[in-house]
């Protein structure tokens, strides 16, 4: 799953960290651009094609 970066708004950034918590999903990005760091958290039910990749 790809992100956009809050601060300069480049698109289609990987994430540079994966967390598994239950259903959820933790994300931690840097961009490549401006070196801005942030995370979401997502839950997996939510997100259909992410959920049958995963199980």
């Amino acid at each position: 799953m790809t992100d956009s970066c809050p601060a300069c708004v480049r698109r289609a950034i990987r994430p540079a960290a994966e967390r598994r918590r239950g259903d959820t999903v933790v994300h931690g990005y840097r961009c490549p651009a401006c070196g801005h760091t942030w995370a979401t958290a997502r839950h997996l039910p939510a997100y259909t094609s992410t959920r049958r990749s995963v199980a």
